[in-house]
């Protein structure tokens, strides 16, 4: 299998600093070197890449030579895909092939005996063919509607089909772009044309599974999904070099950015008739209530329009920022735009041949995208870790030179940093914790059959009953280390590797993010033990 994901970071250079602990092996299934499919989140993207280069090597945590493969958000598009990105003005998408320059070329998830087909991500392949942005339309290899990838099959054995595993390849597939566009490749919902899990995707098995773990920068509830904590991060407003418009000093409330980003459905206030916003204190129906920089400060003389920016859709950081630092109930257009004018066809403002144009969307932790002239009067967002690593040199600097500024709800403002990111209530308000999700279910209700091997990497997994008094016999592997003879085996819930190495927590530490203690998994499920992982926990 050739991988083409490559973040400047030296993975080897990182395991260097690290010694590795004695630790026992966690669940596992009997079968040999699985391929364990990662998408989902930007935000972990490179931390997991280390994190699975380093399990990938681990005998301890992986006995049966299980490979991760960790699939980017992003990757080389073809030139069918960016046009229609660039062209479909609704889909707001141009900024896609900017934001991919950073990103490597292309990714292959091999196949295996749960995933029979060799996923081929990047380049040529799939098609935007109504230039809507998208590659979403059309079942995957459908001569003349297809969009999602081009179906490629040989005959590898010579035994005159080509129905075997690996013989089949799906070529130039758009990855998942975000927590929650992970998530629902997981949870067997359409990824860009592609149904990645049960019964309709390559597996062909209501149980079957090509992507087995879900990176998230966000919390979901969902039943079939379960989500192992393993670190915290925050997620914060920024401004540019020449906003003099006194809020790099003073910071913004929830409040604040909540009026920045919301479309105002009052009363008309518009004592000049301009139609616009250009006096401060205007309210214009359809457009946002605080549309000049005045509005947020009471500085009447200021005039100048905010150049608000967003987080993509599919994004969990989207998510976070929208839902904890603006107040709405998630980063969907139905909650982000409502009551804008001209969304979902409504006229709000008296002017059917005006409309508002939606906020420009940016690729979470990519700032490149806020022009020059705008920066003055600019806000985008980042999250915490990737600010750091991007300081470092350790990934490509995208902060076009953003600062993180002063943010608070209710509390005291102030900006992120390792010391106020926790746990307490004093924290700074913008902290989040990220997550792997396995899936728990599929639609008839079984496990997925690599969802041992997950929690492996990523979780936390429960002993057999026999193991109560520490002593394995008859089929019962107590610390799952391949055998039923030992004796003494500690009892409870047996980590995986980012949950009980040390070598894992060093990682996580070196790419910005701040690792949990040492404490109860679940709280609500003592058979869990201790690790350094939570299972479905909120802050």
């Amino acid at each position: 299998m050739k991988k083409l994901l490559g973040s400047a970071v030296g993975i080897a250079s990182v395991l260097s600093l690290c010694a590795l602990p004695s630790q026992v092996n966690a669940g596992a299934d009997s079968s040999q070197k699985d391929i364990l499919g990662i998408a989902g989140s930007d935000t972990t993207t490179f931390v997991m890449e280390a994190l699975s280069a380093a399990h990938n090597t681990n005998s301890r945590y992986n006995p049966n030579k299980d490979r991760a493969v960790n699939i980017p958000p992003l990757l080389a598009a073809n030139p069918s895909v960016e046009t229609g990105e660039s062209t479909a003005v609704s889909a707001n998408k141009a900024w896609l092939a900017d934001a991919r320059s950073t990103w490597p070329g292309g990714i292959v998830l091999p196949a295996d005996n749960d995933c029979k087909v060799n996923l081929v991500f990047g380049g040529y392949g799939s098609r935007d063919l109504n230039t809507d942005g998208d590659t979403g339309d059309g079942a995957v290899g459908t001569p003349a509607s297809w969009e999602g990838a081009t179906i490629a099959t040989a005959d590898l054995n010579a035994d005159t089909d080509t129905n075997d595993v690996g013989e089949t390849w799906y070529l130039g597939l758009v990855p998942p772009n975000g927590s929650g566009n992970g998530r629902g490749a997981v949870e067997g919902t359409s990824q860009n044309g592609l149904v990645y899990n049960g019964a309709t995707g390559p597996g062909g098995t209501a149980g079957s599974a090509c992507i087995d773990i879900a990176r998230s920068s966000s919390r979901s509830t969902s039943t079939k999904l379960e989500g192992w904590a393993f670190a915290l991060d925050a997620i914060d407003w920024t401004y540019f070099s020449g906003n003099d418009h006194g809020v790099a000093q003073t910071g913004l409330t929830k409040t604040q950015l909540g009026k920045i980003y919301t479309c105002y459905s009052g009363t008309r206030v518009d004592p000049n008739s301009s139609g616009t916003a250009d006096q401060v204190g205007d309210r214009i129906p359809g457009y946002p209530e605080f549309s000049l920089w005045g509005d947020v400060t009471g500085n009447t003389t200021d005039t100048d329009p905010i150049r608000a920016y967003r987080v993509q859709l599919g994004s969990g950081t989207g998510t976070d920022v929208a839902t904890t630092l603006i107040g709405k109930a998630s980063n969907n257009d139905s909650d982000f735009l409502a009551n804008c004018d001209g969304f979902g066809g409504v006229d709000r403002d008296g002017n059917p041949s005006t409309s508002f144009t939606p906020f420009t969307q940016v690729q979470e932790h990519d700032c490149r995208n806020v022009s020059d002239a705008n920066k003055p009067d600019a806000i985008c967002f980042y999250g915490y870790s990737r600010w750091v690593i991007q300081a470092k040199a350790l990934e490509t600097d995208k902060r076009n030179g953003a600062v993180f500024g002063k943010f608070a709800n209710t509390g005291d403002l102030k900006r992120p940093s390792f010391s106020s990111i926790n746990e307490t209530t004093a924290r700074f308000e913008g902290t989040r914790l990220v997550y792997n999700y396995v899936g728990l279910t599929s639609t008839t209700g079984t496990l997925y059959p690599r969802i041992e091997d997950s929690r492996r990497f990523v979780g936390v997994s429960i002993q057999p009953a026999g193991c109560s008094d520490g002593v394995e016999g008859g089929t019962d592997d107590c610390n799952f280390d391949g055998d039923t003879a030992d004796t003494g085996v500690a009892v409870g819930g047996v980590p995986g590797f980012i949950c009980g190495d040390l070598t894992a927590r060093k990682i996580i530490a070196a790419y910005g993010l701040k690792p949990l203690p040492l404490a109860a998994t679940d709280p609500t499920n003592g058979a869990l033990g201790q690790s350094y992982c939570r299972l479905n926990k909120a802050l």
